[in-house]
C-alpha cells in the first residue's frame, strides 16, 4: 500500500510548485483543485447543484454554459454562508474522486494529494503524513496580486477564508518554506521525501 501524503497550504503558498517537484521525482500527484474544476465544468450532480444554489449568473458570458470560477469565487469569498454551501456541494464528490485515484496508484511507494483546505475540511485522518507549504506574507501577497490579478481587498478576503499559515504549519507533520528559490524548495522536498520512504522501509 502507498503512503498517502497530503500537501496543503494557504492560497499562493506554492502547493502546485511542490506538486510539480514531486512529479519530477516520480511521485504521482492528485490535485484536488483540478478535480473541483472537472466537477464544476462537466455536466453532473455537482455542476447542477452549484447552478441551482448560486443561479445562472455564475455561468460564463460566452454562452458555453460553463461555470465561471471567477464569478463563483467573487460570491463565495465575500459570503461565509455561500462558501459553506459550495463546500457542502463539492467536498463529498472531491473526497470520492481522490480516494478512487489514490487507489489506482496503490502500487506506488508514495501518492501525494494537493488539498488547499485540508485542515478546514477536517480530513486529516485521510493521510498518512501531511506537509504544509508556507511562504512569507510579502511573497504570498505579491504572488496573488501577480498571478491572479487580485486587489488588496480580494487578497485579504481569500486569506481570511482560510486558516492562518502558522496554524497549518503547527498541525502538519512537516513544513516546506517556499519563500525563496525553486532550487531551495526542491532541496527541502527531496529531503522530506527521502525520509518518508526510508521510514516506510
Amino acid at each position: 500500500m502507498s503512503i498517502v501524503l497530503g500537501i496543503t497550504g494557504t492560497i499562493g503558498s506554492g502547493k502546485s510548485a511542490v506538486g510539480k517537484i514531486l512529479e519530477t521525482l516520480g511521485v504521482p500527484v492528485i490535485d484536488t483543485d483540478e478535480i473541483v474544476h472537472e466537477l464544476l465544468t462537466c455536466s453532473g450532480n455537482v455542476r447542477t447543484a452549484a447552478i441551482e444554489r448560486f443561479g445562472q449568473g455564475i455561468l460564463r458570458d460566452d454562452g458555453s454554459g460553463e461555470i465561471d470560477r471567477n464569478k463563483l469565487g467573487a460570491i463565495v469569498f465575500s459570503d461565509q454562508q455561500a462558501r459553506r454551501d459550495l463546500e457542502s456541494i463539492v467536498h463529498p464528490a472531491v473526497l470520492e474522486q481522490y480516494r478512487l485515484r489514490a487507489r489506482r496508484q496503490s502500487d506506488q511507494p508514495v501518492v501525494a494529494v494537493l488539498v488547499p483546505l485540508l485542515f478546514e475540511a477536517g480530513i486529516e485522518s485521510e493521510f498518512d503524513q501531511i506537509w504544509t507549504v508556507i511562504a512569507s506574507e510579502q511573497v504570498l501577497r505579491e504572488r496573488l496580486a501577480r498571478r491572479d490579478n487580485l486587489s488588496n481587498n480580494d487578497i485579504e478576503r481569500r486569506l481570511m477564508a482560510q486558516l492562518p499559515q502558522a496554524t497549518k504549519a503547527e498541525r502538519a507533520h512537516q513544513t516546506i518554506d517556499n519563500s525563496k528559490s525553486l532550487d531551495e524548495t526542491k532541496r527541502q522536498v527531496e529531503l522530506l521525501l527521502n525520509g518518508l520512504i526510508t521510514d516506510k522501509q
